[in-house]
């Protein structure tokens, strides 16, 4: 009699022979029900064609190394390991790397995410930040030993050589490119650099190399930035979602150093060009002002009060002289007439008078004009014109 084993022990010899069988294998497939962990980060999702399909799964420690983001609908090409599930008894894929399937389905992934950031109004243009016409401080997110940064500091020197430049160094490709540039991205925002513009610079490459630039967390992560951000990546013909987003687009990295700061040359130019404008039209306005000025000064109206003050000033002397001729004949008349006055003072004064024979008698130094002014034996005095005799009345 054959002895009857567990299921465990079958699904563990099964297990075994299968495992065995498929060390490694590619699998091309549809991506069908695709979930992210949310706290292990591990892929979950299933492998269709058109009559079959099986679970498959990729660890964190794996699926972070991708430079894309699988999605529903997506053909890929998986390499994996077969492995069964033993608590369920069913076999499953353990993947270790995926590719799209063909240009095709990269295309239609980015297709898609366009079309639903577009609904979402990222790519709008009242979102877009104006750029400063004069940028002093410029932060750079590029690789630090590409072609890129070579090309965009060497037409910066030549054009603005003023400008600071601050070097944030990503991954531009490939596993974790992603993630590099949305945190050079965060910290180019920090206040304590104080940036104007955000840069986002490499150069060309496949429509592989270029993904990361079509991740839905880059894009958000340029939509979000509080800085304008320069999208410079790839060549002319190579567009990006972050294309759409960014406040502006440059073809390539030295287009980018082209666009956003002037031309020193150009700028001496225009100082030259307004200093001599300023000089010539401050020169004309001069010479016109003197030529009102003059006009003025040479005008009837203006020259009339003048006019008007030289003719008062001549009444004025005109008066003056007037005034003194009066003035000096009235001195003349008053002095005439004092003399007269004078002369007849003297000729009518006292000691006229006593050469003449008359006397006055004073009595206690006074005159005395009335003879009720004088009693009997009053001591008097009587002058005459060659002195005084004293007497008593009797």
């Amino acid at each position: 009699m054959i002895s009857p084993i567990t299921i465990s022990e079958l699904t563990e010899q099964i297990k075994s022979l299968i495992e065995q069988e498929f060390k490694f294998i590619y699998i091309v497939g549809e991506i069908s029900n695709f979930k992210i962990h949310a706290a292990s980060g591990h892929f979950y999702f299933v492998l269709k064609d058109e009559n079959a399909q099986v679970s498959a799964l990729m660890w964190s420690s794996r699926n972070k190394d991708l430079y894309f983001t699988p999605e529903d609908g997506m053909k890929v090409i998986v390499k994996g390991r077969v492995t069964l599930y033993k608590s369920r008894g069913t076999y499953q894929v353990n993947v270790f790397e995926i590719q799209p399937y063909g240009i095709g389905e990269l295309q239609i992934a980015f297709e898609k995410l366009k079309e639903k950031l577009l609904l979402e109004g990222l790519f709008d243009e009242e979102c877009k930040k104006p750029l400063p016409e004069f940028p002093s401080r410029v932060a750079l997110i590029t690789s630090e030993t590409g072609a890129a940064l070579h090309d965009f500091k060497r037409v910066t020197e030549k054009r603005y050589p003023v400008v600071k430049l601050f070097l944030f160094p990503a991954l531009m490709q490939g596993a974790g490119s992603p993630n590099s540039v949305c945190k050079a991205i965060r910290l180019a925002n920090e206040s304590k650099y104080n940036v104007d513009i955000i840069v986002i610079t490499r150069g060309g490459g496949s429509i592989e190399d270029l993904w990361t630039f079509n991740e839905e967390s880059v894009a958000r992560e340029v939509f979000n930035s509080e800085v304008p951000v320069v999208n410079a990546v790839g060549h002319e013909i190579d567009y990006t979602i972050c294309d759409f987003i960014a406040d502006l687009r440059a073809p390539t990295p030295s287009a980018a150093a082209e666009m956003i700061f002037p031309d020193k040359s150009e700028l001496l130019e225009r100082i030259n060009q307004f200093s001599y404008n300023t000089k010539i039209y401050i020169s004309e306005r001069l010479n016109f002002y003197r030529s009102e000025l003059e006009n003025v000064t040479k005008s009837y109206f203006f020259n009339k009060p003048l006019d008007t003050l030289n003719e008062y000033n001549l009444r004025v002397d005109e008066y003056k002289d007037s005034l003194e001729k009066v003035v000096k004949e009235k001195l003349n008349n008053v002095n005439s007439s004092l003399g007269s006055i004078g002369k007849l003072l003297f000729n009518i004064g006292p000691e006229q008078t006593l050469k003449r024979g008359f006397t006055y008698i004073l009595k206690d130094s006074k005159i005395v004009s009335r003879k009720k002014h004088l009693h009997v034996n009053d001591d008097i005095k009587i002058r005459f014109h060659d002195g005084d005799k004293e007497a008593t009345i009797k």
